[in-house]
């Protein structure tokens, strides 16, 4: 299929494009592959481009003059630079040699001439063969520029006089995540360590509202430590907040966010998201940002792993070592092997950073130990678990503590079985959408967050997909048959072209004469919850709920080609918001509402 790049804008390049290239050449790896072949057809406008062996291009626009680059990482030309000249709207196609490692091929455009960004389209027909579908140049208006209206002078800053209002709290693996109506503003707390095992955290002008609540949380790290939080409202619109740790802990630190603040150790980084860079395509395979690997702590006989977003992993064995493989995965600068003492269940722990984007950690178990396998805490985290051998079996993992909402109605613990069931996966990106964002990334993390609201309220669940892997279809209805589930939720993301981003909203699917109840619970909840486009619930034959024998529905969250909802995927605290309404939507369905 046809992709798409889509958010990439208009940007001027000043600096030369060519750098002279025979002395590159000569300097190429052993492995690299070649450029076996390119051709342009100005006709219909498509240039085809053959490597040796598999190649994810990259390409940018530029501009005075109009030129489409496209860069070949890990090709070499093994040849001089190439110039075809051409009449029409494409002027030129240059082939040369950029850097070692990177053959660049630049289409110029004549003079007035320009093309359309979003409709510039790469097909893979196999890994080493692409075809760039170029959309019909347009020609340019010349128009003199009309000057600004000169600005007002800046007026000083004003301080907010309305309170900050914190709105709810939770604890994840890593620390505590506070939502507020507006960022939490600078120099607006003081953080001081009372004793070495009591922090206190002062805010001023921030008060909590009427229904806060929980006012006390405990962070479980890793199966064993424990922080216990506890919040209080002051007079004079300030707000404390006491944790208690452990004596021999560093400091901690707050950092604040677009819906409030967050909680953590100070050995903790909180990495921003990275401004997108304008005027550039995503890469062919369009893949999501590095995730960066912060931590990997042993604690008791859980081995955390953390990053700093989602963490996409598989897992297997290499002779008597268990191979933890992460994938768009590094390893932070600051992350040590841990301290293995005496009497530690593991024997060995090693780092692989086996390329720019793969981290594999191999665990050897000591004698008399064996390893269990991963348990997810969140999207960014995990624990391996580890068991001795005459151990007992492992008791049932305890879910990471989340508040529920006050409308939320307990379920007894054991009587109802969900199979939740995010769409796609591994190699199947599903679709991609504004700015690179993938439907795969989203609905596992939305996935995994209402699994751990439906646990806290005693629902079984089981997950088709925990991590990035690719499950065909009938599998997913296997898992829900096998485990005779009361209900199926599939979590999806919708698209449509990329020229239509005034396409938003929420579509909730029943297969054909079947119950729509459980689709109309889950779309009403998600209504009542989030400020979302209504798009209806309807019928329709996909495989998995029309072949599932129980209560089904699919769930489309919204479109990632659609303005809003892409800029609301990519929104944390609104993914968290959409998990926490699809769990009610289910638990209504289930208590008969």
């Amino acid at each position: 299929m046809d992709q798409p790049w889509r958010s990439w804008q208009s940007r001027a390049v000043v600096s030369f494009l060519w750098a002279p290239a025979a002395a590159l050449v000569m300097a190429q790896p052993a492995l690299a592959s070649r450029l076996q072949l390119w051709r342009l057809n100005p006709a219909t406008n498509q240039l085809e481009i053959r490597t040796e062996r598999g190649v994810q291009p990259r390409a940018e626009l530029v501009y005075n003059p109009t030129r489409l680059v496209i860069d070949l990482p890990g090709v070499v030309l093994g040849s001089p630079p190439i110039t075809q000249n051409y009449s029409g709207a494409i002027r030129q196609v240059r082939v040369a040699q950029f850097d070692p490692q990177t053959t660049r091929i630049v289409v110029e455009y004549a003079a007035g001439f320009t093309i359309d960004p979003q409709q510039v389209r790469f097909r893979g027909v196999t890994a080493n063969n692409w075809l760039v579908q170029l959309p019909p140049p347009q020609q340019q208006t010349v128009s003199l520029p009309t000057p600004p209206p000169p600005s007002p002078p800046n007026p000083p800053p004003v301080t907010p006089t309305e309170p900050l209002q914190m709105r709810s709290w939770r604890a994840d693996a890593t620390g505590f995540l506070v939502l507020a109506d507006r960022p939490l503003p600078a120099g607006s707390y003081t953080l001081r360590r009372l004793r070495p095992d009591r922090l206190e955290i002062l805010l001023s002008n921030s008060e909590l509202i009427r229904n806060f609540g929980p006012r006390r949380l405990e962070l479980r790290r890793f199966g064993r430590d424990r922080v216990r939080a506890e919040v209080r409202s002051q007079s004079n619109r300030q707000v404390q907040i006491i944790l208690d740790i452990d004596p021999q802990e560093a400091d901690w630190q707050i950092t604040p966010r677009n819906d409030g603040f967050v909680i953590v150790p100070s050995t903790t980084a909180i990495t921003p998201p990275p401004p997108q860079r304008p005027g550039v395509i995503p890469p062919a395979s369009a893949q999501t940002p590095v995730t960066t690997i912060q931590r990997v702590d042993l604690g008791g006989r859980e081995l955390l792993i953390q990053g700093d977003r989602t963490v996409f992993y598989n897992v297997g064995w290499e002779g008597n070592r268990y191979r933890i493989r992460l994938r768009q995965a590094q390893l932070d600068s600051q992350v040590r092997e841990p301290y293995l003492a005496t009497g530690s269940p593991l024997s060995r722990i090693e780092f692989r950073q086996e390329d720019n984007q793969t981290v594999s950690i191999l665990l050897t178990p000591a004698p008399n130990f064996r390893i269990l396998g991963p348990r997810p805490l969140s999207a960014e985290s995990f624990v391996v678990q580890i068991q001795g051998v005459n151990d007992s079996a492992a008791s049932a993992p305890t879910p990471i503590e989340i508040p529920p909402t006050a409308t939320t109605q307990p379920v007894p613990r054991g009587r109802f079985v969900v199979v939740i069931d995010p769409g796609h996966g591994g190699n199947d990106p599903g679709a991609v959408g504004i700015g690179g964002i993938r439907e795969k990334d989203i609905v596992l993390d939305v996935g995994l967050q209402v699994a751990q609201f439906l646990q806290q309220q005693g629902i079984q669940v089981i997950m088709t997909r925990t991590a990035d892997i690719e499950l065909d279809l009938a599998p997913r209805v296997a898992i829900a048959e096998r485990a005779r589930a009361n209900a199926f939720v599939s979590i999806h993301a919708n698209a449509i072209s990329l020229a239509r981003p005034d396409v938003n909203g929420l579509e909730t699917y029943f297969a054909p004469g079947r119950s729509s109840r459980l689709a109309s619970a889950i779309h009403n909840s998600i209504l009542n919850s989030l400020n979302i486009r209504d798009r209806g619930v309807r019928s329709a034959r996909f495989y998995v709920i029309r072949n599932t024998s129980m209560d089904s529905t699919l769930v489309e969250i919204g479109f990632v080609t659609g303005a809003e909802d892409a800029a609301n995927f990519q929104n944390p605290a609104w993914r968290t918001q959409m998990a926490r309404a699809i769990a009610q939507g289910i638990l209504n369905f289930l208590n008969g509402r």
